[in-house]
């Protein structure tokens, strides 16, 4: 009984954490940066960026749920030629405001129906994505876009380490509600539907200003 009831606040939280995103990423998109600070203690561009150099720099590369740009602006300033793929018209705007008119490279779409033509992109990036980077459809449409030999890179989760009063409260938190550690037995769920999608890859946590993050390393096979 008290297994189901933890379940089942488990996953409410989880459906309201969604609704919250969904709410940031259009209507409410005016208080992005705030709750970012709030969940990363200002350091949430930099875990962006922190994901961004796993990219490989010889290629194009795509960017699924580009959010405010920052990861694409990373790119650009590494030579890389990036696109950005959001549904939400409110975060290109924002892309828009951050990434130079000669490198804007930004479309409108969903990643169920990557509006790209096949083999075109070394690399794919999602970072802290919903679950729709995990639908077939989603996975297909990546692989579709990825030339012979690229790689998928998905941003998950981070796992707060700094010492400060702020970073404390986020990593209770985190513990609280289940997210930052992902356990082994999670971790091999997640992998599953990329498996079942024709990519092979795997999970590691790298190093960001104050927390570690858990992405995925996936290429096509």
């Amino acid at each position: 009984m008290k297994k189901d009831f933890s379940s089942f606040v488990k996953h409410r939280w989880i459906r309201l954490v969604l609704w919250g995103f969904d709410l940031l990423y259009h209507g409410f998109a005016w208080m992005y940066d705030f709750a970012a600070w709030v969940v990363s203690a200002g350091k949430w561009n930099d875990w962006i960026r922190s994901a961004g150099w796993l990219a490989d720099s010889s290629g194009s590369l795509l960017d699924i749920g580009c959010g405010k740009g920052i990861l694409l602006q990373h790119a650009i300033q590494r030579g890389i030629s990036a696109f950005g793929l959001d549904e939400s018209p409110q975060m290109l705007r924002y892309s828009r405001r951050l990434i130079p008119d000669t490198s804007r490279q930004l479309i409108r779409g969903l990643g169920q129906a990557i509006p790209i033509k096949t083999g075109t992109f070394q690399t794919v990036t999602a970072t802290f994505p919903a679950a729709y980077i995990f639908e077939p459809a989603t996975l297909n449409e990546i692989r579709r876009v990825l030339k012979p030999g690229g790689q998928l890179i998905i941003l998950l989760t981070s796992d707060v380490t700094g010492s400060s009063v702020h970073e404390r409260l986020i990593r209770f938190f985190s513990g609280l509600f289940g997210f930052g550690r992902v356990a082994d037995s999670f971790q091999d769920y997640l992998q599953k539907p990329l498996r079942e999608c024709g990519f092979m890859g795997h999970m590691e946590w790298i190093s960001a200003k104050n927390a570690r993050l858990l992405v995925i390393l996936a290429q096509p096979v």
